[in-house]
């Protein structure tokens, strides 16, 4: 009996993770074990074909059986195939002609619009890079906007200053998002927070006031957030899209923050036990190496992690190197406690530094 269901899960495999769309038959009935040529088969592709799931494709293919590699209009009136620099025309041998099939699927996302929040007690220059990478290196030129909330001294401690610091970037976010609307830019943000700026951004999702606010895709790097938080909850009523946590392999600092920052955790280390996250993990990452220039820019250029992540459709985007631990449980509370004491003492001795230094460097 034809095995249709092994068929149709390969074939949804393939539209879930975005890899192999286009197939020749005789590739697609050896990569499940049918014999080809299958009736059948034959019949269960016609059906998809009509259902306008997949489309058939006329192609023709260098006559190199090294090669085969599809050839346009122009490459078979020049007579060459540019991969393999075969002159069929020259050695007197046509084009093979072939059926494909490609599996149809939702077509890829723009980046609209994008909000970016950096960590505490820094210039972040990767900013600058990051914009000029979106505006330049992908095909749409899409405006960045970067909250940068000044230096952060005791108000990081304490539960009151982070959800201060949460409202004032809440605040931002609506202002910018009525202005995009003005603008045409109707489509939800995407988002990207690094260090302390994902834990005030959680803080923002979290509070009521801005209940009304919506987010496309998320990407946290060096993130100080909770494993244990529930983006799903976010996810499942479209406050967010989907969520890239972008792990380092030697980030010391989000294993310190629970120590010092009420509310955090070392996702950035051990990423996020939701299953609704996709958690990348690059061993040797610290905690700002995601924003080195040569990353950002092999990152972001086209078929780059994040610029696949940014823009494939929702379900088709795989992490190359997923982690995912399946339980989390904070410090020793009276370990976190001392640590935060501690924290506390040392900015109370650095206080009157740290005001000089937001008065001359705000």
């Amino acid at each position: 009996m034809p095995d249709t269901a092994v068929w149709g899960a390969e074939i949804q495999g393939r539209r879930q993770t975005g890899k192999g769309l286009e197939f020749e038959p005789d590739a697609l009935a050896a990569t499940v074990g049918s014999a080809w040529p299958d009736p059948a088969l034959e019949s269960f592709l016609d059906k998809l074909v009509a259902d306008k799931e997949v489309r058939r494709l006329e192609v023709r293919l260098c006559p190199n059986p090294d090669c085969r590699h599809p050839l346009d209009a122009g490459m078979i009136e020049n007579g060459e195939c540019p991969i393999c620099h075969f002159d069929f025309e020259a050695k007197g041998e046509e084009p093979i002609s072939s059926i494909r099939y490609q599996i149809m699927g939702e077509p890829s996302r723009d980046i609209r619009w994008m909000i970016v929040v950096h960590g505490m007690n820094t210039r972040a220059p990767w900013q600058e890079d990051f914009s000029w990478l979106i505006a330049n290196k992908l095909k749409y030129a899409a405006p960045v906007l970067i909250h940068k909330y000044g230096w952060a001294t005791i108000d990081v401690l304490v539960t009151s200053g982070n959800r201060q610091l949460a409202k004032s970037l809440g605040n931002k976010i609506r202002r910018a998002s009525d202005y995009a609307r003005t603008r045409g830019l109707t489509a939800a943000p995407d988002i990207l927070v690094h260090s302390f700026g994902s834990r005030i951004f959680t803080l923002v999702l979290q509070d009521n006031e801005f209940a009304d606010l919506k987010f496309g895709r998320v990407i946290t790097a060096g993130s100080i957030i909770r494993p244990d938080f529930p983006w799903s909850s976010f996810i499942d009523v479209g406050r967010v899209e989907a969520v890239l946590n972008h792990m380092g392999g030697r980030d010391i600092p989000v294993l310190i923050a629970q120590f010092l920052i009420p509310g955090t955790g070392p996702s950035g280390r051990v990423g996020f036990i939701d299953i609704a996250v996709l958690n990348q993990r690059t061993s040797s990452f610290g905690h700002s190496d995601c924003f080195g220039e040569q990353h950002l820019r092999s990152t972001l250029a086209k078929g780059g992690l994040w610029d696949r992540f940014l823009t494939q459709p929702k379900g088709q985007f795989a992490p190359t190197d997923p982690y995912r631990q399946e339980k989390w449980r904070p410090a020793f509370a009276p370990l976190r406690w001392a640590g935060r004491c501690l924290g506390v003492a040392l900015f109370v001795v650095l206080f009157p530094f740290s005001v000089l230094r937001r008065l001359f460097d705000p």
